[in-house]
């Protein structure tokens, strides 16, 4: 009886400490640090640096106010599963602001393709003289499930005073990109960025050449 009682103490004890084993394994693993996983990514001008010389006169144009939409102003980066689902990335994070990061591409980009070195960003002095003024209004701004990066804005061109309106379009643009793939979706938004910069250097080009043949 003495010998049996002893045989399942050992068990017992046996028992026990392969479980503290098991639990002390398990706690390491738990609590052992994780790898990170985050990436980070940025928009990159894609119309080259600003022009060393001006074309047709060193003008300033105004950049801004520029408007994202609100489900944009967060880190992680958001994809439009379906027309009324997005989906936000557990690893996948904009370097910067993303209003920030838009702006900033945006400018080099006009200041390469409208030819000028002087492309100021809203807010500026009231001492500093302005030709044109550039108003976004950007209604979206994501890749979609198929990789499609979209870009759908509205954008306004003012006078010096920025008060009176010389022209107003809405923009829908698309660029492809590998679905799944940031690095391939950042560079197509950027794109898409050059894009309608492209389209707004066009008309601004356009209203001076009207300005020239119609000086005040």
């Amino acid at each position: 009886m003495t010998s049996t009682r002893q045989l399942l103490k050992t068990c017992a004890l046996g028992a026990i400490a392969m479980a503290l084993a098991g639990c002390s394994v398990f706690a390491k693993t738990i609590l052992a640090p994780q790898p990170d996983i985050t990436k980070f990514y940025l928009l990159t001008p894609t119309a080259g640096a600003a022009p060393t010389q001006s074309v047709g006169g060193d003008f300033a144009i105004g950049l801004g106010p520029i408007k994202l939409p609100p489900y944009l102003d967060r880190p992680e980066v958001v994809t439009r599963a379906a027309p009324n689902r997005l989906e936000l990335s557990k690893s996948e994070r904009w370097g910067e602001s993303l209003q920030n990061g838009f702006t900033s591409v945006m400018a080099r980009d006009l200041a390469a393709q409208a030819g000028t070195r002087r492309v100021i960003i809203f807010p500026w002095y009231n001492t500093i003289q302005i030709d044109l003024q550039v108003q976004i209004d950007v209604y979206r701004f994501e890749t979609d499930g198929n990789g499609n990066a979209q870009l759908s804005a509205k954008w306004t061109i003012l006078d010096s005073a920025g008060k009176n309106i010389l022209y107003t379009a809405e923009s829908n643009l698309t660029q492809p990109s590998k679905p799944g793939d940031a690095t391939d979706a950042a560079a197509a938004l950027s794109r898409a960025v050059g894009d309608l910069s492209g389209q707004i250097a066009n008309m601004i080009h356009q209203l001076r050449s009207q300005q020239g043949a119609h000086p005040a």
